[in-house]
């Protein structure tokens, strides 16, 4: 098996056993990008750009819980 088909491979077993996106690219030691790529790829996810967004913002601002 070549290394893309087993680190697509891998993407797909973590993310059924409930990894989320950020967890699976730290696993595998790769960008979470392109974690999403291959979920967007796939259509596991709907919008790539959309899920980046909030994980961007997930992480400058971190969730408003209010006050």
């Amino acid at each position: 098996m070549s290394k893309m088909a087993e680190l697509a491979y891998d993407i797909e077993q973590l993310f059924i056993e409930g990894l989320t996106e950020k967890n699976i690219a730290k696993t595998l030691d790769i960008p979470v990008e392109d974690v999403y790529s291959w979920l967007a790829q796939h259509n596991i996810i709907e919008d790539e750009d959309a899920e980046l967004e909030a994980f961007n913002m997930d992480e400058v601002d971190g969730p408003y819980y209010g006050a």
